[in-house]
């Protein structure tokens, strides 16, 4: 995964995540600290498995361990 390609996916997943919220709260979907809480561990989970594989494309390209 290239750089660019991180920065703009981690971009979108925070912009959905942000979304999410909003929409949430507005429409009463859930309560309000269940959408915060479930916006959180989206954020944190898929936000740390986009560094996980961007690490991994990194430390191939620059020979890393």
């Amino acid at each position: 995964m290239s750089d660019k390609m991180f920065e703009w996916s981690l971009t979108g997943l925070t912009a959905l995540v942000i979304a999410w919220i909003v929409v949430g709260i507005v429409l009463h979907i859930l309560p309000v600290a269940a959408v915060v809480i479930i916006g959180l561990i989206v954020e944190i989970g898929l936000g740390g498995y986009l560094l996980h594989i961007w690490g991994k494309s990194y430390m191939e390209r620059t020979g890393g361990m």
